[in-house]
């Protein structure tokens, strides 16, 4: 009877310590993983050239490998707006001209605008309170986020180490008469833009 008291307690004891050691665990993994969620600056390489000064620097057949789509299929447009690139890209919906044109290039954005833009969307992403099918996700480099806003056919580079972003327009899928897997198929295609240009300005 002794022995079965003894037992049953030091069973109580290791269950209570057990579950101690659980919730401490438990209480350390929330700690950690709400500081690896609200620690969004990051060290950053260099990228100048790419948020600061950029000059447009893509042939039609870097575009199409990068989209991995036939170089007939994109047509360079001509601008006089600075610090941009504009093609007409063909096979995701189509307007008067016979493509979607698509712009890319840097924009003045300050580092405070970029963190707060960053937090509210890691925010919005822990929380699935993602509207329009808006998100965030880490650049391949580690070191900058893209944010992606569908429903206006936009992808963004934010890095709050400078004074500067990066965005890509495709515009609304009803404007190029674009099917839902079109559009969803053309922001995959920016994103991978976004990622290869990251790789090619990275100092």
């Amino acid at each position: 009877m002794k022995k079965t008291i003894t037992l049953v307690l030091f069973s109580l004891l290791f269950a209570c310590g057990e579950n101690n050691q659980k919730k401490h665990d438990a209480d350390n993994g929330k700690t950690k993983s709400k500081a690896t969620e609200t620690a969004t600056t990051l060290p950053s390489s260099d990228y100048s050239s790419l948020l600061l000064n950029y000059e447009c620097d893509m042939t039609a057949a870097e575009v199409a490998k990068v989209f991995n789509i036939p170089e007939s299929d994109v047509i360079p447009i001509e601008t006089n707006m600075p610090n941009r690139c504009d093609f007409e890209i063909k096979g995701f919906g189509q307007n008067a001209a016979g493509g979607t044109a698509m712009r890319w290039g840097m924009a003045p954005f300050s580092k405070a605008d970029s963190k707060k833009e960053i937090q509210s969307r890691l925010k919005d992403k822990e929380n699935n309170e993602s509207i329009f099918g808006m998100d965030i996700e880490l650049s391949e480099t580690g070191d900058c986020y893209i944010t992606i806003t569908p429903h206006i056919g936009g992808v963004d580079i934010l890095n709050e180490n400078y004074d500067g972003a990066f965005y890509f327009k495709y515009s609304q899928p009803a404007i190029y008469k674009r099917t839902a897997e079109q559009h969803a198929a053309l922001t995959e295609k920016t994103i991978a833009l976004a990622n290869y240009l990251l790789k090619k300005h990275k100092r």
